[in-house]
């Protein structure tokens, strides 16, 4: 399958100025950003808002996705046209005063967050397969991972860097830090933690009832900047990456310069902290096998 956009020259495009995705001072819907995302969504100002943050590729999309269903409404996000819709009335209306928001940078004032933490290995990964079908790079060759690694993090910014800046909101709001693997494995007890923390629970029946109805869509699959239709070179980073899609990839695709260089940029204290790893010397272990 061809690739969706046009690459140009070199290993990647032509780079824009602009802030990473973990820039702490990103606005957030101050009075000057809110008429902009309305004429988007209907915002009210009656509503209780709660910023959905993450690095890039940790379950965003899929949280929207459930409140989507829940909701019966769109569900916003503070950047242009990214704007999950609704297929159906809502599930209840126990929501109705509540605003979740979409995210990738730390937002201001004082709204609470919910930060979702995926494994940074899988998601830096998963996030240069994306930026690769937007034609923004073309790193694909496995021996080019390393430079890879070290292009998303110039160009966007760290795991490393952006889980702290996470973990910095805590200093001055209030903040839940839910796991990308959880919403996947137990998307149930996901949503009661979160709808829990925002206050407005809801019967464990009617959760069931919103998992089952996602699960039946496949507009994710069909989205084409998710990975899902693209066919990758043989032994290819994407590869090896859909090959192992429902497991930790990182295992099958880090080599040894490539931990190091993610232990190095300090990702180690926060794979510890968060549970993705019992010792600081993960990355001497060996690779497995491809």
């Amino acid at each position: 399958m061809r690739r969706m956009q046009m690459r140009a020259s070199g290993n990647t495009a032509p780079h824009k100025a602009r802030n990473t995705i973990c820039e702490v001072t990103a606005r957030s819907l101050s009075s000057v950003d809110r008429p902009s995302l309305s004429r988007r969504y209907p915002l009210l100002l009656s509503r209780k808002r709660i910023f959905l943050v993450s690095y890039p590729r940790s379950g965003s999309t899929l949280v929207r996705k459930y409140f989507s269903l829940l909701q019966g409404r769109p569900q916003p996000s503070v950047y242009k046209d990214d704007v999950v819709d609704a297929s159906g009335g809502p599930l209840t209306n126990a929501l109705d005063g509540l605003d979740l928001i979409k995210s990738h940078q730390m937002p201001g004032g004082h709204d609470d967050v919910v930060y979702l933490v995926r494994d940074g290995r899988n998601a830096t990964l998963s996030f240069l397969y994306m930026k690769f079908l937007f034609g923004n790079h073309r790193f694909s060759e496995r021996r080019e991972l390393y430079d890879a690694l070290q292009y998303i993090d110039v160009d966007e910014g760290s795991w490393a860097r952006h889980v702290q800046a996470g973990l910095t909101l805590g200093n001055g709001r209030r903040v839940s830090f839910l796991k990308y693997e959880d919403l996947i494995r137990r998307p149930e007890w996901f949503l009661r933690q979160l709808l829990e923390f925002a206050g407005t629970p809801v019967p464990p029946s009617l959760l069931g009832e919103c998992v089952r109805l996602e699960k039946q869509s496949d507009a994710y699959m069909r989205n084409p900047y998710n990975g899902y239709l693209y066919r990758p070179s043989p032994d290819s980073i994407y590869d090896l990456l859909v090959r192992h899609r429902t497991g930790d990839y990182w295992r099958y695709l880090f080599d040894a310069a490539s931990k190091r260089y993610f232990h190095d940029q300090g990702g180690t204290p926060f794979l510890l902290h968060f549970g993705y790893e019992e010792s600081s010397d993960w990355w001497k272990r060996p690779s497995l096998p491809r």
